[in-house]
């Protein structure tokens, strides 16, 4: 019995810190983008506006309806995004 919960115990870290260990993303807008307050906000209701230059990095991703929503931290703020075309996005750590 001592076994198989050793192998699922070394399964589960193994996949737990590969999660870990992902680059970082940091997304730099390409042009003027809204960022709205929640993942089901419509484009009336904007939190704020990246400009083009400003940096963002994903916190976490949700599908509704037909579009993915992208919930960023910015130096602006926290909101969500549609508009992951208008991101360049970069692997690891901006300096």
């Amino acid at each position: 019995m001592k076994k198989p919960l050793s192998v699922v115990g070394i399964v589960l870290g193994t996949l737990m810190s590969a999660c870990s260990n992902k680059t970082p993303e940091v997304w730099v807008a390409t042009t003027t983008t809204p960022i709205y307050a929640s993942e089901s906000d419509t484009e009336a209701r904007v939190l704020f506006t990246l400009g083009t230059g400003d940096t963002c990095v994903p916190v976490r991703s949700v599908v509704m309806k037909v579009y993915l929503h992208t919930e960023i931290q910015c130096k602006s703020g926290r909101g969500w995004t549609i508009d992951k075309q208008n991101f360049n996005i970069e692997s690891g750590e901006r300096s």
